[in-house]
């Protein structure tokens, strides 16, 4: 993707700290509906305690305090170049819902999602601070922050990480004439796993060569004979092989 008008490689994947989902507080979004909203450059939370003191004379000389409630906030900054098109939220659609919600005399609420180091928090939050810098420049930074807009929903989780156990292909042969392609999918197990990031190869560039998008992999067959496209998983190294056959 060198040298692409739209290539999101330098400012997207393995920056992005948050994700939101669109819904109701009364249903947690299925796994498939967060999406990252941005490329992060620094993310943070506060608890942000509201207190009293007592000044009960068995303290032994110390005041006691008591936490009455937490004003639970998520913090996020990101980046975003004016032209990318970006197959997640995108801070165009999220700057648009807020406005929108406005007008519509609601609170802009919304799922937030977000590691932070061994935890992950979750909830349906209102937004509460939305603003951009960039001026004219490609690349504008933005930030945003959300406090809890259904008490109910907030979770605090131990991220752990699942390890791979395996990777099949489906089908696993295929048959094609020169100049065309074929396809596989591939599933990574558990469906749980953490990293489901995983490499092609192939065993002859002569005869075919593969590329993949999300789970699926593309074979060009270039020449008649038979070759395997290997597939290994980044977590774990598990090999699952595909043979293709090339015809005149």
């Amino acid at each position: 993707m060198a040298n692409c008008q739209n290539s999101n490689e330098r400012l997207f994947g393995g920056a992005v700290v948050l994700e939101v989902a669109d819904g109701c507080p009364d249903v947690k979004p299925l796994e498939s509906e967060w999406m990252a909203l941005a490329a992060g450059t620094s993310k943070g939370f506060d608890f942000n305690p509201n207190s009293v003191t007592s000044d009960a004379d068995d303290g032994g000389g110390y005041v006691e305090t008591i936490i009455t409630n937490s004003d639970f906030t998520l913090s996020f900054e990101g980046e975003v170049r004016k032209k990318d098109k970006l197959d997640q939220y995108g801070v165009g659609r999220f700057i648009k819902y807020f406005a929108d919600e406005l007008k519509a005399k609601r609170q802009p609420g919304i799922w937030v999602r977000m590691d932070y180091g061994p935890v992950e928090f979750i909830g349906y939050m209102n937004i509460t601070a939305l603003s951009s810098d960039g001026g004219t420049n490609d690349i504008v930074t933005f930030s945003t922050e959300f406090k809890v807009g259904d008490a109910s929903t907030i979770e605090v989780n131990e991220t752990i990480d699942v390890a791979v156990t395996g990777v099949t292909v489906d089908p696993a042969t295929s048959t094609g004439a020169v100049g065309g392609t074929t396809t596989f999918t591939v599933t990574v197990q558990p469906t749980g796993a953490t990293n489901k990031e995983f490499t092609v190869s192939t065993t002859d560039a002569a005869i075919a060569t593969a590329t993949k998008s999300g789970s699926a992999v593309t074979v060009n067959l270039v020449a008649a004979g038979t070759a395997e496209i290997v597939v290994a998983t980044v977590d774990g190294n598990k090999v699952a092989t595909h043979s293709v056959t090339v015809t005149e």
